[in-house]
């Protein structure tokens, strides 16, 4: 395994060791701050009981500076009790219980409250538990009944808590540590893995793939992404090496023929009107060259997106008025009828000029393929506008050869044309790559269709607005 992959291993085994120790030192600290009050506050409710029994005896005469006997029998049955109360700014204790001399005394502070305060003091002998209760007497004396517990019984479990935690910590770390190193470990080994087999695929064997998993995870998904990109690559290179080898060919084709025809002329002297001729086949050769390169430019800057369109409100049946008119003379030197079938009144969003040229690239594609003339009274090309409830649409219709079937899926790819009629037609198989672009420019979709009772057709269906135009 690479030392990245290593790095990125030790890494993440780090910050999984990091988080589970914060983690654990969390519980564990609020664990043992649970337990500790709860064994501190265990002996309360006595606590509490006992000084209110004691300020019953001590209600039980005017006063609490001298005792009777029962009153001191009283209080030794309820244990560690110290009375005193406050003279002269000096703190006289009037009881103390024999089994309390080695408890500490409660220090001064603050008021007490009138229902008393728990406090827990250290002392040679461990914790003390203590509660403080203020009394009055009836004579209007002022003191405090201290009642006292040992926390002898509370050290030793906090201390064995302590220990299993300080224990057990730091050995679930470790262990989770390494259990965490070798998951990691076993996952980045089929990352690498995939790494090392995406390397050995190149752009010339790009029909690989890497193996699937079988598992719906994380690395399942990677794969999957993965494969589905090289598939992408496939595609787009494919479409790179049909496009430079059609694209090598159209343009090859006219300059073999104007070199060929530069050739023939200059091989011997000719008269003039046979220049005229060569030079005149030279640049119908020259304007399909241009055509050519036009139309490869119009497509790099829309691929750049470098075309801006000019958005408004366009009538589109008017515009396909429009194109149909400028094709009449072409469409007749053809022995085609080009006409304008029903054109419903629609409004779209977009740039004239690019749907203008939209048009013009379907209404000339019909024309090119509507190789015979129409029978009588039957059009061979048909340009119809309709509303439908998604959209405004636009269909060609033409009543040549049609699509072979197995072309359909291509016929808006660039330099794409249907062999079996690529040499019989003139074009660069630019034309309906460019419709493409301008109905998805528009937010739009284009389709291509064989008629059932044969031909083609080229439907379009832009978004519809209800802007005047």
């Amino acid at each position: 395994m690479k030392r990245g992959t290593r790095s990125l291993r030790a890494r993440l085994t780090a910050w999984y060791a990091l988080n589970l120790t914060v983690v654990l030192a969390a519980l564990g600290a609020l664990l043992y701050g649970v337990v500790r009050h709860q064994l501190l506050v265990h002996h309360d409710g006595e606590l509490r009981h006992a000084a209110g029994a004691a300020a019953a005896v001590l209600a039980s005469e005017p006063d609490c500076e001298r005792l009777t006997d029962a009153q001191v029998a009283a209080l030794d049955r309820l244990g560690h009790v110290v009375l005193f109360h406050e003279a002269g700014a000096q703190g006289r204790v009037f009881y103390r219980s024999a089994d309390s001399e080695a408890l500490p005394m409660p220090p001064g502070g603050p008021p007490l409250p009138e229902d008393g305060a728990f406090r827990t003091l250290d002392s040679p002998k461990g914790l003390v538990r203590a509660f403080s209760l203020p009394y009055r007497a009836h004579s209007g004396r002022r003191g405090v009944i201290h009642v006292l517990e040992g926390l002898g019984d509370v050290v030793a479990p906090l201390a064995s808590l302590r220990l299993a935690l300080l224990v057990m910590g730091p050995v679930a770390i470790l262990v989770s540590a390494v259990g965490g190193y070798g998951l990691v470990g076993r996952t980045l080994a089929r990352v690498d893995g995939i790494t090392r087999l995406a390397r050995e695929i190149e752009a010339d064997n790009l029909g690989r793939r890497l193996p699937e998993p079988g598992a719906e995870d994380e690395v399942g998904r990677l794969v999957a992404t993965f494969n589905q990109m090289i598939g992408r690559l496939d595609t787009s290179f494919d479409a790179m090496r049909r496009f430079t080898a059609d694209a090598s060919h159209e343009l090859r084709t006219p300059l073999a023929h104007m070199r060929a025809a530069i050739d023939v002329t200059l091989s011997r002297p000719r008269e003039a009107g046979e220049y005229e001729t060569t030079l005149r086949a030279v640049g119908l050769d020259v304007d399909r060259l241009r055509a050519i390169v036009g139309d490869l430019l119009l497509l790099a800057r829309a691929d750049a997106g470098r075309i801006a369109l000019e958005r408004q409100a366009v009538r589109l049946d008017l515009l396909a008025g429009e194109v149909v008119e400028s094709f009449l003379a072409a469409a007749a030197e053809r022995g085609v009828a080009l006409t304008l079938g029903p054109a419903a009144a629609v409004t779209v969003l977009g740039d004239e000029r690019w749907l203008r040229q939209l048009l013009a690239n379907l209404v000339g594609n019909a024309l090119k393929f509507s190789l015979a003339p129409a029978a009588a009274g039957a059009p061979l090309v048909v340009v119809s506008v309709a509303a439908r409830r998604d959209g405004a649409e636009v269909a060609v219709a033409d009543s040549g050869p049609g699509f072979p079937e197995e072309t359909l899926p291509h016929v808006f790819d660039r330099f794409y044309r249907a062999d079996t009629v690529r040499s019989a037609v003139e074009g660069s198989g630019l034309g309906l790559a460019i419709a493409a672009w301008i109905v998805t420019a528009h937010n739009g979709s284009i389709v291509a269709a064989n008629r059932p009772g044969g031909g083609a057709e080229c439907r379009v269906l832009l978004p519809q607005t209800g802007a005047p135009a």
